[in-house]
């Protein structure tokens, strides 16, 4: 009792290293999971996400376990829908699941992809599953840790829509690795996926992307994309959150024979070959060549790095008059590790001309001294947050920035040094 007493009265608080069970104790996302069967070993769990039904989720779970089983990987795909199980059809699976005493074997697929699903336990294909939330969430942990899965590289979790109990279970009870959100172009999206965002930051687990389905349709004709649902807002959803788009899915009949057919993994579409690249860059299982690291790579630097312009005077300091800015230190960021850091002559030519240089250089910051409205208004539309008002040293200042000395501003700053030097109708900033 007094050894208990006096380890409470010395806790720092951080749980990470004690081992002492006590009331102060936060359970982590560890103490949450499920073993898996001893006799397999799934290396990467790829869960399949949306925030409402009929997005066509089932089908982005299916065809990109297609896409990594051509590239070599062993796939597997977990059907956790265990109301609306689809996987095995779309697989042309309609055996029945068998096992031993060390577990139940999964269903394999033509092309060697194993697949469990509710569909393969029940006496009909259209016996309806009328279960309360803790079975299904029992059934979906039971799919994890009694199946013999053997060696699997990726492992798809096709989840129900919504953020119930299902997801909740996936996300506490399977080492999630990374999560695909799919959505639809109609406006309502921008809830939908914000749900899915917030419900992944919650649980910790990171995302990979969005895919947006039922994007368009080509005209047969004369090969015009339509927006069947309305314009598509996936950009500027992927952009609030700081995600990558990995895809944008047409709607193709072929999509819709195949999977009638029972025949996905004869389908050909390029709709998925990034999402599938970029799986492979950010969730390696093995080394992959260069050359087929190609656009996802890109991608994810692309998400991952940011661009900060810092405007220089011959001495290395903050220039002070933005539309005269004849150099700028441009510094590529990731995580907060320089990645590199280069020098872009402008020649001064005035601020519309050094909003459209910035932007072509797709410069994410820009810090600088006086800078007046229009310039701001410019630089903000381009996408552009600015630092305004900043003087002394250029590498100081980035790195004021990046640990938060520095804050953003849409104030406009025009010093009275520059009035002075420039007049007041100066319009050089």
């Amino acid at each position: 009792m007094s050894e208990t007493y006096e380890s409470q009265s010395s806790c720092s608080s951080d749980c990470s290293g004690c081992n002492i069970d006590c009331s102060s104790r936060k359970p982590s996302r560890e103490d949450f999971l499920v073993p898996l069967n001893p006799y397999s070993k799934v290396k990467k769990v790829i869960g399949i996400i949306s925030g409402k039904g009929g997005v066509g989720k089932s089908f982005i779970a299916s065809y990109l376990s297609v896409l990594m089983n051509r590239k070599g990987y062993s796939v597997g795909i977990l059907d956790a829908d265990i109301t609306g199980p689809s996987i095995p059809k779309a697989f042309g699976i309609h055996s029945k699941a068998s096992g031993n005493q060390l577990g139940i074997f999964p269903a394999v697929s033509k092309k060697g992809i194993k697949i469990m699903s509710v569909n393969l336990l029940l006496d009909t294909e259209d016996t309806p599953v009328i279960w309360r939330g803790p079975v299904i969430a029992g059934t979906v942990k039971q799919f994890w840790s009694e199946v013999l899965w053997e060696e699997v590289d990726y492992m798809f979790v096709d989840m129900p829509p919504g953020t119930g109990d299902v997801p909740l279970t996936v996300f506490q009870s399977l080492p999630v690795d990374g999560l695909v959100i799919v959505a639809s172009p109609q406006e309502l999206v921008s809830m939908i996926v914000s749900k899915a965002v917030n419900m992944a930051n919650a649980m910790d687990i990171p995302i990979l992307g969005l895919i947006e389905n039922y994007s368009y349709i080509t005209c047969g004709s004369c090969g015009e994309k339509i927006s069947v649902f309305g314009a598509s807002h996936i950009d500027e959803i992927a952009g609030k959150y700081d995600l990558p788009v990995l895809g944008k899915v047409a709607i193709d009949p072929a999509i819709a024979a195949a999977i009638d057919g029972e025949a996905v993994e004869e389908l050909e579409g390029d709709w998925l070959d990034l999402a599938a690249e970029t799986l492979e860059i950010v969730h390696r299982v093995k080394d992959v060549p260069l050359s087929t690291a190609g656009k996802a790579a890109d991608v994810q630097e692309e998400a991952a790095a940011v661009k900060i312009a810092v405007a220089i005077d011959g001495n290395n300091h903050v220039f002070q008059h933005f539309g005269k800015s004849e150099k700028f230190n441009i510094y590529e960021i990731c995580g907060n590790k320089l990645i590199s850091k280069t020098s872009l002559s402008s020649g001064g030519t005035g601020h519309s001309r050094l909003v459209t240089l910035l932007a072509e250089q797709k410069v994410n910051v820009l810090i600088c001294g006086g800078i007046g409205m229009d310039a701001m208004e410019g630089l903000m539309k381009a996408g552009i947050l600015v630092v305004p008002g900043t003087q002394g040293d250029a590498d100081v200042a980035a790195a004021a920035y990046l640990d938060g000395s520095l804050a953003e501003s849409s104030t406009p700053v025009c010093q009275k040094e520059h009035e002075e030097n420039c007049g007041s109708e100066c319009n050089c900033t």
